[in-house]
């Protein structure tokens, strides 16, 4: 597993997990109806399995795994709806599951599947109930509210039902609702799921912008890997409820994108072209070249150098392996026993 310790893990710890496990017991269907319903065999499903991670506040941190991975297991856990197994969380300070009341002010919780908005009344309204529900001041509710107009374009939607608003402006309206009571610690699950390119951009901004500002501490989980890529500083992939990294993003762009793909046009051909730990493939008579780098031994840059002192470079082009390709590579890994170590 990558581990990180050292920046920003060293300072003030918002959330400790130590051993976590969860088991779900379920019943297993043998024979007919009376032998389910009088006769019932059990099997136990690991779900998390001794898990350990800190999170320091400020933190904007990936939580990824396939589905049945642990993932959403975890965020209920931490965040206190449910309950573990066995091994301790502190979040906070606290409990999450025994001080869950006392921890619902200082935490806000996103899922994209379900809704905390009335859905006959006005956003308005809603707002008002959870002014009352969180005990919030009048001049905090009123700065965040003007915050959320301008930056989640809530003011054109103020007065509609909930029922009325497409998925983008729901979408909007939940994150907003759920730190209106401005929360140290965001828990954020799919909240970019179903919308179009222009709202998913939005709110990656304002979380960006809530992190920067008031250094609110996510934690993402997400199938968009866009949403992972353009948010978070740090990222941990849980398969078959073990955690199998757990680094910064540009460590895990360092430890598993090993090559890149170089393509060159020239304005005149050259027919032969040999460097070390690059391979090169000619087209168009020698005028296009496309390069795969093994950056542990040269580089795009080198390449380029080395290029340009025998031919003049019309375009370049380098492409990267996507993360979510990286990821992808991972699972893989994983399935083999092969996993980073670091």
């Amino acid at each position: 597993m990558i581990s990180v310790t050292g920046g920003i893990y060293m300072e003030q710890q918002l959330i400790n997990v130590k051993g976590l496990s969860r088991d779900y017991k379920i019943a297993k269907r043998e024979g007919g109806i009376l032998k389910f319903m009088f006769a019932r065999k059990f099997e136990m499903i690991n779900a998390v399995k001794d898990i350990n991670f800190s999170i320091s506040k400020g933190s904007l941190v990936g939580f990824v795994g396939p589905n049945g991975a642990g993932k959403s297991t975890t965020i209920k856990m931490l965040s206190g709806i449910l309950a573990p197994t066995s091994g301790n969380i502190t979040v906070m300070g606290n409990d999450p599951f025994k001080k869950r009341k006392q921890n619902a002010y200082h935490i806000g919780v996103v899922f994209g599947q379900r809704s905390q908005l009335w859905w006959d009344l006005p956003i308005s309204d809603t707002f008002k109930l959870l002014k009352k529900i969180y005990r919030i001041q009048d001049n905090v509710y009123a700065k965040n509210l003007d915050l959320f107009k301008e930056y989640l374009d809530l003011e054109s939607i103020w007065n509609q039902p909930v029922r009325q608003l497409s998925l983008g402006q729901r979408m909007r309206a939940e994150i907003a609702a759920s730190i209106l009571h401005n929360p140290e610690l965001l828990f954020l699950d799919e909240p970019t799921i179903g919308l179009d390119i222009v709202a998913k951009r939005q709110i990656r901004e304002f979380i960006l912008k809530l992190n920067r500002e008031y250094k609110t501490t996510v934690i993402l989980t997400s199938h968009d890997m866009k949403d992972i890529e353009e948010i978070c500083e740090r990222i941990i992939l849980i398969d078959k409820g073990v955690i199998v990294v757990d680094c910064p993003m540009t460590n895990l762009r360092d430890s598993y994108n090993k090559t890149s793909v170089v393509t060159v046009n020239l304005l005149a051909p050259i027919n032969e072209f040999d460097i070390p730990g690059v391979k090169g493939v000619p087209e168009l008579n020698g005028l296009k070249w496309s390069f795969v780098v093994d950056k542990t031994v040269s580089s795009a840059g080198h390449l380029l150098f080395e290029i340009s002192k025998i031919a003049e470079i019309a375009d370049i082009e380098i492409k990267e392996k996507a993360i979510e390709d990286i990821i992808h590579d991972i699972y893989l890994s994983n399935d083999s026993k092969i996993l980073i170590d670091q």
